[in-house]
């Protein structure tokens, strides 16, 4: 059997189906999600700290950091 690879557009959510504009929050918020997992650990920062620094609850930050924005 052959496989046929299919060539990525660049935003995952848009080669899943989402429409344009669906796609394109979506991958805004993956990006932000990974941007601030990333400040996180390069700031050396606990969640509480970093809740401090964001004016939102621990959990909130533990929420955006394993990727849960609704």
């Amino acid at each position: 059997m052959s496989e046929s690879a299919i060539k990525s557009s660049g935003n995952v959510f848009l080669d899943l189906g989402y429409s344009p504009d669906e796609a394109a929050i979506l991958q805004m918020r993956a990006d932000l999600m990974v941007d601030l997992r990333k400040f996180i650990k390069a700031k050396k920062l606990t969640q509480t700290k970093d809740a401090g620094m964001l004016d939102i609850s621990q959990s909130r930050v533990s929420d955006l950091t394993r990727g849960k924005w609704e």
